[in-house]
């Protein structure tokens, strides 16, 4: 491996723990519920002195839990911690639940239309269009008709214009 490509390794993994970090900065939330999981300080079995957890004694919860070893306390399954902005198939589970129970407002508010709206306009511009198809139709007759007239009074016209 050349020396460059090492240092683009370095360089590389740098930028994800950087990222990694400001990920885990910005997502107190997440972080949060991390921490209710695993606890910050153990307790030091060979001095036997408390540490100080967060304002919980480990020697009384080890005392009133004695039937579960502190491995399976340990234990933390990611899958139970509720956290945001994980996964993307999660966060769109929740807009589509909150599009599903909030429809009917959003329609309202925005002024949305719908698919019934839709078909109803549609079958109004069937209407509409069937409609103006029909009255160009009859002035297209009417409009013969009065041109057949029309030259007929003019030549009426023309008649008695003549005669004078």
């Amino acid at each position: 491996m050349d020396a460059l490509e090492a240092l683009a390794i370095l360089i590389l993994a740098g930028a994800i723990i950087v990222l990694l970090y400001y990920y885990l900065q910005n997502n107190a939330e997440a972080m949060g519920k991390v921490k209710e999981y695993i606890p910050s300080n153990i307790q030091n079995k060979n001095e036997g002195e408390q540490v100080p957890t967060g304002g919980v004694n480990m020697a009384q919860n080890a005392n009133s839990d004695s039937n579960t070893s502190m491995g399976e306390k340990l234990k933390v399954k990611f899958k139970d911690i509720d956290m945001p902005n994980i996964s993307t198939d999660s966060f769109s589970k929740k807009i589509d639940s909150f599009l599903d129970e909030k429809s009917d407002e959003l329609i309202k508010d925005w002024s949305l239309a719908t698919k019934e709206d839709i078909n109803v306009l549609e079958k109004r511009y069937e209407l509409v269009s069937m409609g103006v198809d029909e009255l160009t139709k009859r002035f297209n007759e009417y409009r013969e008709f009065t041109n057949e007239r029309l030259e007929s009074i003019d030549k009426r016209l023309n008649k008695l214009e003549d005669e004078e």
